[in-house]
């Protein structure tokens, strides 16, 4: 019995760490972390979305005409955009249509920028 005694005076000696620090629930730090990961996440949502428009094809926001025969890029520049400097306003529509050349077609669909 002395043996049996001995391993559980042993056995009790053995000491457990304890955490001392305990989490608990903070209302106002979880609810403005809650407000920070919300606003967040909206972030994201709205880049993607308008973004997605881009990545799809969609046209941009503009006039769109069709080229009839006899047009070009320095005449339709003068019509639609009379003040302003043809050559900068060339450059955007070749921008905007990704022409590698000036040269245009009838029956050619054309954006032209705001």
């Amino acid at each position: 019995m002395r043996v049996v005694e001995r391993k559980i005076e042993h056995l009790e000696q053995v000491r457990y760490l304890r955490f001392k620090k305990r989490w608990r629930w903070n209302p106002r730090k979880g609810i403005s972390n809650l407000a920070i990961f919300m606003m967040l996440i909206l972030f994201i949502v709205m880049a993607f979305y308008f973004t997605a428009g881009q990545s799809q094809g969609q046209s941009a926001p503009g006039r769109e005409i069709t080229i009839e025969e006899g047009d070009t890029l320095w005449g339709i520049t003068l019509k639609h955009f009379p003040h302003n400097d043809p050559r900068k306003i060339i450059a955007k529509i070749r921008d905007l249509n990704a022409l590698q050349s000036p040269t245009i077609y009838p029956g050619q669909r054309l954006r032209l920028p705001d």
